[in-house]
């Protein structure tokens, strides 16, 4: 700043020696501006370049500082300082271009250059024909005039449209002080070659405060982004586009209003930059056309491509089918997943699963036959679709599932084992052999909707894998029945929960020994007016699917309370047992709910049992042992349903607040054989160790029930007493075992003392 103001004070009061005073300042401030870049420990193309470039301005700057100072009064003349000036600009455009990319430019660095010319070469023709051929330069003065301006606005223009385009802070710091010090380098040109011009002060004063800005610029240049607060939604490529294209019209309004204006011929120096602009737009145009396409390339790649496999994608398989409705032709699809693919993943880690994903993925489409296309829908989902029916889709899934179970050597990845599985060597190299479960499904003539075939198939495939791995499943006219249904139970289902169409029915609890009642369990019961009576084994599985569950266990809570009270089961103390999935444990509030529920009915908690199922693994810090203990703490008893059924019996008496066992009707079912009565027996000892309460489900025949009472066993369940009961017949069996009761009592009250 001190010698910028020096060598402008000097300047504004005519002094001879203002020029040589900013030259040498320059010249020296460039020199350090140039070691920092040129020595900066992390310094990239950039920063080296722009230090080059600098150091030879400066070397310019110096060698006319010392040439003035030299020879006082010197006309003006191609020196070798200009042309250490000049040779710097081709440096300066490297270290511009250089500079982070802007936002929104991935890979368009050719376009900014391309752009800069265009603008560069027409702001030439303009400047020149408008300043400088009005002096009439001629000889080495006119070219060395032409090579600086066309050279400092290459610069410029370069600086500008990456401004525009949008840079980081100290890439726009940067490209200020280069435009400073370009803008009054073309001031000075000017100067210079009228008859007996001389060099100015100014530029030399610029350059003194160009260098600091320059330096600080590109050393910082790529660490802040800068941000522009408003600024208009399109995009860098417009933004620049549209600058060129400004740029060009006011060149040729101008063209057009010097040649009316203007008499003077054109001279080579303008033709010349004229013949620039053109070559530079024609060139600028192509390349532009050709980034376009391959962009738009990339784009349907993309949108159609699955990035990991390179197989087309759902969309694309759609896009497929649309084409084969809109011809009316019979397509096959055929719906593949890889069985097993999350536990492999655990114990391989994810870069072996992508590597398998794409090993299946080649293969599958190698073993398709022509005209079929390979998808890969996401995740472990594959799908084909080709022409034929649906016995032509199950040919073409056995030979694909063939095809993908050969081994497959994977590398186990450096995530190896970091999920539960057994521990794997991430060096080792593993054969893997993949087997898929398969679903097909076909359009018709009167069929021809590309998304309802693809969620067949894929309905088919959900099927297969219900029954087991490795198996195919076709989706045909009776699957599409049963989904038709299946998708109109879930429509009422949701009507009939919130509207109390869900009711509950009773089974009775028995004392074996006895006969009597002694507590219900409240079964789900469901009658739709459009379809009539739906099991329980349909309704809900497809609550299940639509997240109806809690509010569904809600309902049957509600539903079974009311029933329990309306037969006089409070006054008798028989207890209500519900079934409570994880889900609804896990669910916020589900504790507050059943005990509210329990207060509005006027039941006592402690006539509430929630069982759930044994198959269900639960770990001790699920939120639904959480809610179970809370409920155990209020008074209520937690039961585990279908004990030695699942795969973690033992574990869960131990993990959860347990008071009652019912035993699966598989057990009781056996019991004439030695071997399930002997685990019958273990299971009735063990409990009664952990003092449990032990419950029989399933119970048919009295001699099951006999037996049942020999091992212990005191209370029963199943159809040897009554099956799920409505209000009115629960009542009226409470009524019979009271009058039943009645002629025992009197007969003891008779019996002598």
């Amino acid at each position: 700043m001190l010698a910028t103001t020096a060598t402008t004070a000097l300047g504004l009061t005519g002094s001879v020696g203002a020029f040589p005073l900013g030259a040498a300042c320059s010249a020296v401030l460039g020199a350090g501006a140039a070691l920092a870049m040129l020595l900066h420990p992390r310094g990239g193309l950039a920063v080296r370049a722009m230090g080059a470039a600098v150091a030879l301005w400066a070397c310019g700057q110096g060698w006319l500082a010392s040439l003035v100072l030299r020879t006082p009064g010197l006309d003006q003349q191609p020196t070798p300082g200009d042309l250490l000036q000049t040779a710097a600009a081709p440096l300066a455009l490297v270290a511009v271009l250089a500079l982070p990319r802007p936002a929104g430019f991935a890979g368009r660095r050719r376009q900014l250059v391309l752009d800069a010319a265009v603008v560069a070469a027409a702001g030439a023709a303009v400047l020149w024909r408008a300043a400088f051929v009005p002096l009439e330069p001629t000889g080495t003065a006119a070219v060395t005039a032409a090579a600086v301006v066309l050279a400092d606005l290459a610069v410029l223009a370069l600086c500008v449209q990456l401004a525009v385009a949008g840079l980081d802070r100290g890439a726009a710091l940067a490209a200020g002080g280069v435009a400073l010090f370009v803008v009054t380098d073309l001031a000075n040109t000017h100067e210079l070659v009228q008859p007996g011009g001389t060099w100015t002060w100014v530029g030399a004063a610029a350059a003194c405060a160009a260098w600091p800005l320059v330096a600080a610029g590109f050393l910082t240049a790529g660490r802040a982004r800068l941000t522009h607060r408003g600024a208009s939604p399109r995009s860098a490529d417009l933004r620049t586009g549209s600058l060129t294209g400004g740029v060009l019209v006011a060149a040729v309004a101008f063209a057009v209003v010097s040649s009316t204006y203007d008499q003077r011929p054109v001279d080579p120096v303008s033709g010349a930059l004229v013949g620039l602009v053109l070559v530079a737009l024609v060139v600028r145009e192509l390349v532009h056309r050709r980034h376009r396409d391959r962009f738009l390339d990339d784009l349907r790649q993309q949108a159609l491509h699955d990035p990991l496999t390179g197989l087309a994608n759902r969309s694309a398989l759609v896009a497929e089918l649309a084409e084969h409705a809109r011809a009316r032709h019979e397509v096959a699809v055929v719906v593949l997943d890889v069985d097993g693919f999350k536990q492999l993943n655990q114990q391989l880690g994810h870069a072996a699963g992508d590597a398998l994903l794409q090993v299946l993925g080649g293969r599958l489409q190698e073993a398709l036959p022509p005209g079929w296309l390979a998808c890969h829908l996401g995740g472990d989902d594959f799908a084909a679709a080709g022409p034929g029916d649906l016995a032509r889709g199950v040919d073409v899934a056995e030979e694909v599932t063939r095809a993908l179970r050969e081994p497959v050597e994977l590398p186990a990845g450096p995530d190896a084992g970091l999920l539960p599985g057994p521990a794997v060597d991430h060096r080792a190299v593993v054969a893997v052999a993949a087997s898929t479960t398969a679903g097909i499904a076909s359009t018709t003539p009167s069929l021809l909707d590309p998304a309802s075939c693809v969620a067949d198939a894929t309905t088919a495939m959900r099927t297969a894998k219900a029954a087991g791995r490795g198996r195919t499943a076709v989706h045909d006219a009776a699957a599409r029945e049963r989904t038709a249904r299946r998708a109109l139970v879930g429509q009422r289902l949701q009507v009939a929960v919130g509207s109390g169409a869900v009711t509950a029915a009773l089974q009775p609890l028995v004392d074996i020994a006895t006969g009597r009642t002694t507590g219900f369990e409240a079964l789900a019961r469901w009658d739709d007016e459009l379809l009539g009576t739906v099991r329980p084994d349909e309704f809900v599985p497809v609550a299940e699917e639509s997240g109806l569950v809690p509010a569904l266990g809600a309902a049957v809570l509600r539903a079974g309370l009311e029933s329990l009270v309306a037969v006089g089961g409070v006054e008798r103390r028989l207890r209500l047992s519900v079934n409570a999935s994880p889900v609804e444990l896990r669910g916020l509030g589900y504790v507050d709910g059943v005990l509210g529920a329990l207060a509005r009915a006027g039941v006592p908690v402690d006539l509430l049992t929630v069982e759930v199922t044994e198959g269900v693994f639960m770990t001790a810090d699920d939120p639904a042992v959480t809610a179970l203990t809370a409920l155990g703490a209020a008074g209520a008893r937690v039961a585990v349903d279908d004990f030695g059924t699942g795969y973690s019996s033992l574990s869960y008496l131990e993990r959860l607040p347990v008071h009652v066992v019912k035993i699966d009707r598989s057990l009781v079912c056996g019991l004439d054989r030695p071997r399930p009565r002997a685990v019958l027996r273990a299971v009735v000892e063990l409990c009664a160790a952990l003092d449990l309460h032990v419950v029989a489900e399933g119970v048919e025949t009295r001699e099951q029930a006999d037996v049942l009472a020999g091992l212990g066993v005191v209370t029963g369940q199943g159809w040897l007493w009554a099956r799920a009961l409505g209000t009115d017949q629960v009542r009226a069996l409470l009524e019979a075992e009271d009058a039943a009761a009645l002629p025992a009592s009197a007969a003891s009250e008779a019996r002598p003392a």
